[in-house]
């Protein structure tokens, strides 16, 4: 019996997402430069040409890889896309943010590894930069408005506090409670911005 379009797509999300995740294996284990098309193909068990039919290259592929990431993230943040972050938008922000990274550890851990090779990071912010400035601008806004005296300022440490715990979630869950861990830096953050 011939195969239905939606089942033809199907497979097409599975192969695809086969490549997208052997590739993130690869990359993290071995670095991306390191990394060839010819070696994510065999390691996933498709041909090479198969991969390039998904894949115009490996900055494809890693291009793809970061986008999902971010994706999982950022699309927690301004829920009602409203442009103005509410005190329950920031705190719900911050707690799907953990559960969206502690349900999915291995491929945090693994993004973290290739977001942090050399020469990536420039490139990746290249492609991704232009969404900064408003989730910046916000944040900014939102925390004038909680009473800071010094957004910027407070931004960084918030920005390195929530990822500091998010790096316990992905490197060593079972440090803390993870319900501590959140409720913890989400009272912390708001002790930050309204002093």
């Amino acid at each position: 019996m011939p195969r239905s379009p939606e089942q033809f797509d199907k497979i097409r999300k599975q192969k695809k997402q086969l490549i997208l995740d052997t590739a993130l294996e690869l990359f993290a284990e071995k670095g991306f430069h390191a990394t060839s098309m010819s070696q994510v193909a065999k390691q996933a068990k498709v041909s090479k040409g198969l991969a390039y039919n998904y894949f115009a290259s490996k900055q494809e592929i890693l291009s793809e890889i970061v986008k999902e990431g971010f994706d999982s993230i950022y699309s927690n943040f301004d829920l009602n896309h409203d442009g103005i972050l509410t005190r329950d938008e920031f705190e719900q922000f911050i707690r799907k943010s953990f559960h969206v990274i502690s349900e999915n550890r291995r491929f945090w851990k693994l993004y973290s590894a290739i977001v942090m090779q050399s020469n990536l990071t420039d490139s990746l912010m290249d492609e991704y930069g232009d969404k900064f400035p408003k989730i910046m601008q916000m944040l900014n806004r939102f925390t004038t408005s909680m009473g800071s005296k010094d957004p910027e300022g407070d931004l960084l440490v918030i920005s390195s506090l929530v990822k500091g715990a998010l790096l316990i979630v992905i490197s060593a869950p079972d440090f803390f409670s993870l319900k501590q861990l959140e409720d913890k830096t989400i009272e912390a953050c708001f002790r930050l911005i309204s002093t």
